[in-house]
C-alpha cells in the first residue's frame, strides 16, 4: 500500500462538515414545515374557513371532509418536510465509526 493510499483513506474518515448552505436550508424547511403543520391543523379544527375560502372559485365549494382531508396530508406533509429539516442540521458520522461523539 501506498503513502498517498493511506491518506486518501484518513480523508474519507472525516465527517462531512455543516455548511452555512445546509443550515440555512435546515432552518427554511422547519420553518416552511412549521406554516404546513398550522396550515394543516387550523383545516382540521375550523374546515368551515376552508369552505369560505373556496366558496369563491369556479369550481364547486369543498365541504367538511374534504377540508379535514386536505388539512391532515397537509400535517403529514409538514412531518415529512420538519424530517428533512432536521436531517439537514444533524451531524453525520463517517461510514464505519461511532454515531457518539466523546
Amino acid at each position: 500500500m501506498s503513502a498517498s493510499d493511506a491518506s486518501e483513506h484518513t480523508q474519507d474518515a472525516v465527517p462531512p462538515r455543516r455548511t452555512a448552505r445546509r443550515i440555512t436550508g435546515g432552518i427554511a424547511l422547519i420553518l416552511f414545515a412549521i406554516l404546513l403543520l398550522a396550515t394543516g391543523i387550523q383545516a382540521i379544527v375550523d374546515p368551515a374557513a376552508v369552505i369560505a375560502g373556496s366558496s369563491n372559485s369556479a369550481r364547486s365549494p369543498d365541504t367538511d371532509a374534504e377540508a379535514q382531508i386536505g388539512g391532515l396530508l397537509l400535517c403529514f406533509f409538514g412531518i415529512t418536510v420538519l424530517g428533512f429539516g432536521i436531517g439537514l442540521l444533524k451531524k453525520k458520522s463517517a461510514p464505519g465509526t461511532p454515531s457518539s461523539t466523546p
